[in-house]
């Protein structure tokens, strides 16, 4: 851990808050978009770091960070946006789906499915081993450890599949919408 990033964390066990406030400054915009290349999301982007930092102070005297606390605040944020794609997107492939800005009026429904069979496509285009990856790992919701052992591959390997196939994901439903 930095020097400067180790005292403010003593500052703010102390209840420093300013040194809360340059910590929270020195972090957030970068916390916010590994959180938004995560989730595709401004807003719970900034959401998630913010309650990350406020879930921090409220317990700073008690939290310890090993090796630093960049390590701690990256994972955090990531498991933080996992959690997020996971209680606000439904799922494919048997298990249901909502769209953020579409109801289930009667209205709607139609459009809903006619996304839905986009989708479903679109995870279809996929290629092959990555497609398998993100369905175990995001639809089966298999641990990613899981996904790693039975293709015989590093669990970094699964992120970086998973985190391809949301990027090649959006941008077809993004061409589809618009």
């Amino acid at each position: 851990m930095a020097i400067e990033e180790k005292n403010l964390i003593l500052e703010i066990q102390n209840g420093d808050s300013h040194a809360f406030k340059r910590l929270f400054y020195m972090y957030s915009s970068r916390l916010c978009l590994w959180s938004y290349k995560i989730t595709g999301n401004k807003e719970a982007a900034e959401d998630i770091v913010q309650d990350f930092f406020i879930h921090y102070w409220e317990r700073k005297e008690t939290l310890n960070f090993s090796p630093s606390f960049s390590s701690y605040a990256y994972r955090s944020i990531y498991n933080a946006s996992l959690n997020y794609l996971r209680d606000n997107e439904k799922y494919i492939y048997g298990y249901e789906i909502t769209l953020s800005g579409l109801t289930e009026e009667e209205s709607r429904r139609e459009e809903v499915e006619e996304l839905q069979k986009h989708l479903l496509k679109a995870i279809e285009e996929l290629p092959e081993r990555c497609r398998e990856i993100f369905v175990m790992a995001t639809l089966e919701r298999k641990k990613y450890t899981e996904v790693a052992s039975k293709f015989g591959i590093s669990v970094n390997t699964v992120k970086v599949q998973v985190s391809k196939a949301y990027r090649i994901l959006r941008k077809k439903i993004v061409s589809i919408l618009f």
